[in-house]
């Protein structure tokens, strides 16, 4: 039996080939991101202005890989540091004007690749793959899912 012949080893396969396909496509278009940090951009920008600890919950990432994010992420000036709730001791980040140039030039290339992935499908195809996998990301977060 080979991996792909279950449905884990089919969504795991699907995950990696859309991730690697993604991010060549982010590299030929001048969008020098990652997956996680193009991810971690849309939330920022989403939220105007978010903790540490809301992006970890958001993103379903441990702080470890938050700060990290952050850390690269703002040295690049894409992302700065702000002061949370008017407390000195905890902050928030928020998106530079270069970030959300950056993120508004990169959705093209994301949706492209997305499109690519769907070539083959019909509308009645893509709405029913939608469907299944918003059941099976429900199934696997239950109440957490909201």
């Amino acid at each position: 039996m080979k991996p792909t012949d279950t449905i884990g080893g089919l969504v795991g396969l699907a995950s990696r080939v859309l991730t690697n396909e993604l991010e060549a496509q982010f590299s030929r278009n001048d969008c020098e991101l990652t997956k996680e940090q193009w991810i971690f951009l849309m939330t920022v920008i989403q939220f105007d202005v978010i903790t540490p600890l809301q992006l970890s919950e958001q993103l379903m990432k441990n702080r470890g890989s938050i700060t990290s994010l952050i850390k690269g992420l703002e040295k690049r000036g894409l992302i700065t540091r702000v002061v949370a709730n008017g407390d000195g001791r905890s902050y928030g980040v928020t998106a530079s004007s270069q970030a959300i140039e950056l993120i508004e030039r990169s959705k093209g290339v994301a949706f492209g690749v997305l499109n690519k992935a769907l070539t083959d499908f019909n509308q009645q195809e893509q709405q029913q793959l939608h469907n299944l996998l918003n059941r099976f990301v429900h199934n696997l977060l239950g109440e957490k899912n909201g």
